[in-house]
């Protein structure tokens, strides 16, 4: 029977260890716990591990040099040390690893989906070296059992789901699997030698400076989200984690492709939703004053006004009470096009809620520009709306704050002009009126 294989678990955390444990003991490999840097090196010299799993955090020898006293073990030279830490995104904690020897991070807490994935191809990945090391000792490492290697590892890199390559640092593709050739939309490896693609793939040249920047400082990426264009003129959204090395004098990139379109277009889905008015599909509140603080500090910075519209119906509620919810909602729709309609592209509509619409407008040129605009607002919500068949009228109240003179603070620039708004509401103007520091109201 072959001999299992072992996994080292090293946490100075008991209960981080007995975790560990019970996530990978059906695994099909030996557990073997250590709780500090000595232990773990004193395993090292007696066992030959598949995987360690390292806490990058310990009292006394801590991740790092844990990693480089078992490299200078010889039998452990090229043991895959994964490192468990919460600290992993700071690049430099990542260059750290990876120079001591990682080969790859798992952020904590962990998911054990993940665990699971990546502790399993590790050990396929041990029980092909251990076959293959069989087979080369039994051959005594004959030209035969060489060849028999290279060309199981060349079935690895033809069969595998990902796309693996090989280029040169101006994006010439060297080499190229199956895979890959798929996603970016060719029939076979070679046609995508043959056709020159690389540099062609990224959307801009900005897209491609940044990621050989990036490349060069680096000298690896891991999980590098980009948009490229296929062979066909479609988008797809790949994941890369690729090195940069040099090899007879020459520098090549060398990596794994994954086309994580339909993740990433889940991701910008929910997004949008989390940012949108779900039934009028324009900005919400919290969108709203994102945006709302950023034009606040370019206005600052370049010494630029704004101004904010507070817009608020007049009769929203006897539509619902008269015509049901129903309609009361196709009525707030209605209003959002009709706004959206007489906007610059530049400016921002966002629903706040019920029956409440702001509009930001960048860089007015003067405050007769602002009434203008209030007073297209107004016009157009004058009009009569047919829902249905059904005719309503609603009409809206609109008061105005100006940044700089009413505020400074986006929460101020929305009272103030939801302050000028109840005052139309009341009865003091007919449509609207902009708001004053001294606690008056002016009509424009």
């Amino acid at each position: 029977m072959d001999n299992p294989l072992k996994i080292l678990i090293v946490d100075d955390n008991v209960v981080n260890l007995m975790l560990l444990d019970r996530l990978l003991r059906n695994e099909g490999a030996e557990i073997f716990k250590a709780v500090n840097g000595e232990e773990s090196v004193e395993l090292c010299e007696k066992h030959d591990f598949a995987l360690i799993l390292l806490d990058v955090q310990m009292p006394g020898m801590d991740g790092y040099d844990t990693a480089k006293a078992i490299r200078r073990i010889s039998s452990c030279k090229l043991i895959p040390i994964i490192f468990l830490t919460a600290i992993y995104k700071d690049p430099a904690y990542a260059r750290m690893g990876y120079d001591v020897g990682a080969v790859d991070f798992l952020t904590q807490p962990i998911d054990p989906p993940t665990l699971r994935s990546k502790v399993g191809v590790f050990l396929q990945l041990k029980r092909q070296k251990d076959l293959l090391e069989r087979e080369i000792a039994q051959r005594i490492k004959t030209e035969k059992a060489l060849r028999i290697a290279e060309e199981k590892y060349r079935n690895i890199f033809v069969r595998a789901v990902e796309g693996i390559f090989r280029s040169t640092v101006d994006g010439k593709f060297v080499e190229v699997n199956p895979a890959l050739a798929r996603i970016l939309g060719f029939d076979s490896p070679e046609d995508v030698l043959n056709s020159g693609c690389g540099c062609d793939m990224f959307i801009s040249s900005g897209d491609r400076f940044n990621y050989i920047e990036t490349l060069k400082r680096d000298k690896y990426l891991n999980d590098y989200e980009i948009k490229v264009i296929r062979k066909d003129g479609t988008l797809i959204w790949i994941s890369e984690s690729s090195r940069l090395f040099e090899e007879d004098g020459e520098f090549y990139v060398e990596g794994v492709i994954e086309d994580v379109t339909q993740r990433k277009l889940c991701e910008l889905d929910l997004q949008e939703k989390a940012t949108l008015d779900a039934l009028t599909g324009v900005p919400n509140r919290y969108l709203f004053f994102d945006r709302l603080e950023k034009s606040i500090a370019n206005a600052r910075r370049y010494k630029e006004r704004l101004a904010l519209l507070f817009i608020d119906l007049d009769h929203f509620k006897s539509v619902n009470d008269q015509f049901g919810h129903h309609a009361g909602d196709i009525l707030l729709l209605n209003v959002a096009n009709r706004l959206k309609s007489r906007l610059r592209s530049s400016d921002t509509l966002a629903r706040l809620g019920g029956d409440e619409f702001c509009v930001l407008l960048e860089r007015p040129s003067s405050r007769d520009d602002v009434k203008k605009v209030a007073e297209e607002f107004v016009e157009s919500l004058t009009d009569d709306f047919n829902i249905d068949g059904m005719i309503c009228n609603v009409g809206a109240s609109v008061g105005i704050s100006l940044f700089p003179e009413d505020g400074v603070i986006a929460e101020d620039l929305v009272q103030k002009a939801d302050s000028a708004m109840y005052k139309v509401k009341e009865g003091s103007f007919k449509r609207f009126c902009f708001f004053s520091d001294e606690g008056s109201y002016n009509k424009l």
